[in-house]
This record gives structure tokens, C-alpha cells and sequence, in this order.
């Protein structure tokens, strides 16, 4: 009976992500109709170097503050920046947001990071810390990245598992998981416009 109310459970979450993606989609789609992509590209370019200094904050702070998700704004670089100059911003983002989840977590323990995380995904935090307190390998944590990046992040912070071990991987899944978003999502987004 537990185990039923259990896939029950994750099936609405996934149902829920579902839902929130494909508006979040139609969103950006219609937004980017309504000014047209090459206005919306030209008035990134007029803002020289703040556009992409602005969008790697946002996409840090997106990771950072974990019940946010960043894969939006990545898929709206690559529309706006382009595919290859959106991976490298949308990159680097990844790369200080997941270090700052780490160092948060390391420095100012659970109940900080818990704040930033929001009350909804402690049982996700917790599991996450569990998991890698048994496995410390880089390959475990490139595995376990992309099923929520933000909060293992956090998680592997909590642990003994030494920073340059958590940025091997994270610099491992991060080039994958952002690359997807770009390359597969802003495929997709164009063809929406």
C-alpha cells in the first residue's frame, strides 16, 4: 500500500514537471514571437557586455536558490546568445552556482542549506547526502548530478567527499547536462516560434 501512494506520488511530480515545462515553453515561445528573435537578439547584442554578465547571475542564482530552475534561461541563451556562446556562459554558470550549493552547504551546514533549498526538498537532500556519504567516486556523483543538480550540490557539500573530487564531476555532468538543455531545448523552442 505504501509503495502504491508512493509511485502515485512520483507520478504527479513528474506529471507537475511535465506541465510546468511545456508552459514554461509555450511561454517563451510566444514571448519571442511577439518581439521576434532577431529583435530580442539584437537588443541583447546593444547590451555589450552586461547581457552575458547578467545571464550567467541568473543562471548561478537559478542553482542557488534551488526551487528555481535554470534549464529555462538556458534554453533562452541559446535562442538569444546562440547555441555555442550560451554553452560556455550557460556553463560557467553552472560551474559557480553548483561551487557556491557546496560551499554553503560545507561551511554553513544543513539548516543553511535547507533555507535555500526550500522545506519541500529535504527529504530529496537528505536521500541525496545518504547516497554519496557510501559513495565518494566521481562516476557515482556524475551519475547522480543530473536527476537534480542544485540539491546535490548541496548534498556532496554535506559529506566528506573533497571539493576538487565534487568539481571533476560536476565539470563532468555539468558540459552534458547544459549541453542538452541548449542543444535540445533551443532546437525545439525555435521550432516553436
Amino acid at each position: 500500500m505504501r509503495l502504491n501512494s508512493k509511485v502515485k506520488s512520483t507520478a504527479r511530480k513528474i506529471l507537475a514537471a511535465v506541465l510546468v515545462m511545456a508552459l514554461t515553453y509555450a511561454i517563451m515561445a510566444l514571448v519571442l514571437r511577439a518581439i521576434g528573435l532577431e529583435n530580442a537578439q539584437h537588443y541583447v547584442h546593444q547590451a555589450g557586455i552586461w547581457s552575458p554578465v547578467l545571464f550567467v547571475l541568473l543562471c548561478a542564482a537559478s542553482l542557488i536558490i534551488a526551487p528555481l530552475s535554470g534549464s529555462s534561461l538556458y534554453i533562452m541563451g541559446g535562442a538569444l546568445f546562440g547555441k555555442e556562446t550560451s554553452l560556455l556562459l550557460s556553463y560557467i554558470a553552472t560551474l559557480l552556482g553548483c561551487s557556491a550549493n557546496f560551499w554553503i552547504s560545507r561551511k554553513l551546514g544543513r539548516r543553511v542549506a535547507s533555507r535555500f533549498i526550500g522545506r519541500s526538498h529535504l527529504e530529496e537532500l537528505d536521500q541525496f547526502t545518504d547516497r554519496i556519504k557510501h559513495h565518494h567516486s566521481v562516476f557515482y556523483m556524475v551519475i547522480l548530478m543530473p536527476l537534480s543538480q542544485d540539491i546535490v550540490s548541496y548534498a556532496i557539500g554535506l559529506t566528506k567527499v573533497r571539493y576538487s573530487v565534487f568539481l571533476l564531476a560536476l565539470a563532468i555532468s555539468g558540459l552534458l547536462i547544459v549541453g542538452a538543455y541548449i542543444y535540445l531545448g533551443t532546437s525545439l523552442l525555435e521550432q516553436m516560434i
